[in-house]
């Protein structure tokens, strides 16, 4: 058998086939909605503009910058009989 033509890591289903079963999906699903349907779907779902990375690129330095070592909490593990959780 040979490998897929869309993602040409899987091998295909069948001998004839050209897709494995997730890109045949993929592509079934193009068919009934329009690929371009499905493209925009994903480009707007999937991938970040510039704006958006630099939102969340600054959202996460705030982040960094508010955590204190005051809110780490110690695990929960097993105790041995003489200990007790704080």
């Amino acid at each position: 058998m040979g490998y897929c033509v869309l993602c040409e890591k899987e091998p295909t289903e069948n001998w004839f086939g050209s897709f494995c079963p997730t890109c045949r999906k993929l592509k079934n699903i193009g068919n009934v909605y329009g690929f371009e349907r499905v493209y925009n779907i994903l480009e707007k779902c999937c991938i970040r503009n510039e704006a958006q990375l630099e939102k969340k690129i600054l959202e996460q330095k705030k982040d960094k910058k508010n955590q204190t070592d005051d809110a780490y909490e110690k695990p929960k593990t097993r105790l041995s009989k003489n200990q007790t959780y704080e």
